[in-house]
């Protein structure tokens, strides 16, 4: 039997796993095709199709199209623009790559952490310019660095306890940090046995001095960080969102930071990407902007873009893939394409 597999998001220079489907008897079509319709034009009759679905959208109207699509294999975490149901009721398995990224994303936002409490870019905007020196100027850089307090003595709070939000929490133990947690999807005891509180989203809200973003951008999650949950976070608190841009309602933190409601933030992600030149988080000093780069190692570059076409070939081969997001389709998809192994 012979396949044909379209990867809809072929970047120049990546590797995909293209030669994994060597021992099969697969075409490959490659492209960069972002819209409906070009998605559409290029992979109707695919059995396989390799894609971004962060980035492309793969709507009800895009999947009812794939009249031989036994597969939707994205790259990276994020499938907000998929409709999974839709997926779901077709029979076509939808995957993402669930575990890559992890040390660097939680890395980023402990990174992002340990730069705004010790208030870094400050301090070496001031030894740039001014080249203030505490020997000579104790007073100046005091009032540079004021406040800022102990690493150890504060209060992380990671709202999304998953994966990656798991992996902040370890690292921040491991400074000395008090974690507490919030995920309503997370069993309390789970998080009480790494050595995290579970606590409710106001009270994390209101003791942390130090509250990261883990979560998927789902209908539950968009905006779910708005202005009046800035104001009830501590004066000297930080915000640090690697997660997704639409997470939180951009007209709300810039109106907490113009408030001075929250001490700062640490922005990996954007309602709108790239940021506008005229977005008022780019001019403001207490705030730091890393553009969409979280994610991103030689590593972790490797795991995103060849792991897909791992899922490819388990499919091709009739075996259900591992990383399935919808995994309620695996009965009839097994009864289909394969059994199980």
């Amino acid at each position: 039997m012979s396949f044909k597999v379209v990867n809809c998001m072929n970047i120049p220079g990546m590797d995909w796993g293209d030669k994994l489907l060597e021992p099969l008897d697969a075409t490959l079509v490659k492209g960069m095709w972002v819209t409906e319709d070009e998605i559409i034009a290029n992979a109707k009759d695919a059995d396989a199709v390799i894609c971004v679905t962060s980035a492309q959208s793969f709507s009800r109207r895009v999947l009812e199209s794939l009249t031989n699509c036994r597969i939707v294999a994205s790259a990276g975490v994020g499938f907000e623009l998929i409709d999974v149901d839709a997926a779901t009721e077709r029979g076509i398995v939808v995957t993402n790559v669930p575990d890559y990224g992890l040390d660097e994303v939680s890395g980023l936002a402990v990174a992002m952490m340990l730069a705004l409490g010790h208030k870094i870019f400050q301090v070496d905007k001031a030894v740039r310019e001014k080249q203030l020196n505490v020997l000579k100027d104790m007073k100046g850089m005091m009032e540079v660095c004021y406040p800022m307090f102990r690493m150890r003595d504060q209060t992380v709070g990671i709202i999304g306890v998953g994966r990656i939000g798991m992996t902040t929490a370890l690292k921040c133990k491991g400074l000395g940090m008090r974690v507490i947690g919030y995920d309503p999807y997370v069993f309390g005891p789970v998080l009480k046995n790494r050595g995290i509180e579970p606590v409710d989203l106001d009270t994390l809200l209101k003791e942390s001095d130090f509250i990261s973003l883990h979560t998927p951008l789902t209908s539950e999650t968009e905006n779910m960080i708005d202005y009046e949950k800035f104001k009830k976070m501590k004066r000297t608190a930080y915000f640090v969102n690697t997660a997704r841009g639409r997470c939180v309602d951009q007209p709300g933190i810039i109106q907490a930071l113009q408030e001075r409601l929250i001490a700062g933030a640490g922005i990996d992600v954007t309602v709108d990407e790239p940021i506008a030149a005229d977005n008022l988080l780019i001019k403001m000093p207490n705030v730091i902007l890393t553009g969409h780069s979280a994610w991103y190692s030689i590593e972790a570059q490797a795991d995103m873009f060849g792991k897909p076409m791992t899922q490819v070939v388990l499919a091709l081969q009739g075996k259900f893939p591992l990383y399935a997001v919808n995994p309620k389709v695996e009965d009839r998809w097994l009864e289909k394409y394969g059994k199980k192994s």
